[in-house]
């Protein structure tokens, strides 16, 4: 089949599948918009880059890992609010962290690493932000605080790390939070230093996982379905080893942690479902 993007330009059905493989070869994503929607992506895209056709675009993307990255910049999906899943956050503040501080409190002082995979604009990660300081409730001196996000898409980073957002962004977050936590920037709203100095975002492909350290928590809502099956099993693989004994893995809310030779004990607190790494296994390892 032939697509027509404009009066001189068109992509053959086999550049598309072209394109598809090797953004999945680069990054473990499935690409399943369909054809058209997917064409008319690419037109916007090739304008953007002043290439003349999906040919040319393909060689590029052949011999350019940066140019890949950018053109999942334009593809990837980035819908993302404050609090959009509000069970897993109440389930952070009011029953995982609870928990930590009890398995630490002969730590002095006591850390809390958590990973925000797939970070997007960083709502997800200063929404996690939020909630760790709700949760200790005053007692942010007596603790070591990071949160990581990661994302792969540049521009997406760049936002993050501004922290200035528009108001129906936060149109989940009580008004009470909005006041502690941002500040009025005209229309807008900037996150404040309390929260920003608690989150470092880095670049990562999330099919080539860097090790960063092993974390309490990793949250990794809505990634999972854009892999390739054999790239969830890979990266589950990784979450399992990159949690602490104990530590507790997030997915999307309407994600089922696929079969995979890991040991996870499911758990649920109210209407969340979330995934511990046993602590049986800090025995076995000698920890």
């Amino acid at each position: 089949m032939v697509y027509k993007l404009t009066a001189g330009m068109r992509v053959l059905d086999c550049e598309i599948s072209a394109i598809r493989l090797l953004l999945e070869r680069h990054a473990g994503v499935l690409l399943d918009k369909p054809a058209e929607v997917l064409t008319a992506d690419i037109a916007e895209y090739l304008e953007s880059r002043n290439m003349n056709s999906a040919a040319d675009l393909i060689g590029v993307l052949r011999n350019f890992s940066g140019e890949r990255d950018a053109l999942l910049e334009r593809l990837l999906p980035s819908d993302t609010a404050f609090f959009r899943y509000p069970g897993a956050l109440e389930t952070l503040e009011k029953r995982v962290l609870p928990e930590l501080k009890q398995r630490k409190n002969k730590e002095t002082p006591r850390s809390l690493r958590i990973w925000s995979a797939g970070c997007s604009t960083g709502e997800e990660a200063y929404s996690i932000a939020i909630s760790v300081c709700e949760a200790l409730n005053g007692e942010g001196g007596g603790w070591n605080i990071h949160i990581v996000a990661s994302d792969i898409r540049q521009e997406a980073l760049a936002s993050a790390e501004r922290g200035l957002y528009p108001r129906r962004a936060l149109e989940n977050v009580p008004r009470h939070l909005i006041t502690r936590y941002f500040s009025r920037v005209g229309d807008h709203f900037l996150v404040k230093p309390r929260l920003l100095n608690l989150v470092t975002f880095t670049p990562m492909n999330l099919a080539q996982a860097s090790f960063l350290g092993r974390f309490d928590c990793i949250f990794c809502m809505d990634v999972l379905p854009h892999f390739s099956l054999s790239q969830r099993m890979s990266l589950l693989q990784h979450l399992h080893l990159y949690l602490e004994p104990g530590g507790c893995l997030f997915l999307g809310q309407n994600e089922k942690m696929p079969a995979a030779d890991v040991n996870f004990s499911t758990q649920s607190y109210l209407s969340c479902t979330y995934y511990q790494r046993p602590l049986a296994a800090a025995a076995k390892s000698g920890k």
